[in-house]
């Protein structure tokens, strides 16, 4: 290995570590109950008024999905846990659920989960 190499491999590091701390939203818990579907919110940043949630739920079947519910609302990150409720209604059977946080044009957080929901 040539010492340009190893160099710019070690900047490429550097930047990266630096940046796996800038990240100040997270997604927790994910549920479906009651015709609802609960999100968990951790915001270790200053508070975000105008945030946006966007989510969209995806049937799974065999081989296939298909768009089962999708939203975008406007909401509030407070400084520390944030529970958001969506109501969708969903039929028993297998979902994936795809979640993104906005804050002006910047992703602060992006999820993918799978749900079951029961008969």
């Amino acid at each position: 290995m040539s010492i340009k190499y190893v160099s710019l491999l070690l900047m490429a590091l550097a930047a990266l570590s630096g940046a796996a701390g800038c990240l100040s939203t997270s997604f927790g818990e994910i549920t479906y109950s009651g015709g609802a579907l609960q999100v968990h919110v951790e915001n270790t940043g200053e508070p975000v008024e105008n945030a946006v949630l966007q989510v969209m739920i995806m049937e799974v079947g065999a081989l296939e999905q298909h768009e089962a519910f999708s939203e975008a609302r406007y909401i509030d990150l407070e400084r520390g846990a944030n529970e958001y409720t969506v109501p969708v209604d969903l039929e028993p059977g297998s979902y994936r659920a795809f979640l993104t946080i906005f804050v002006g044009n910047e992703r602060r957080a992006s999820i993918i989960r799978d749900l079951e929901v029961a008969p």
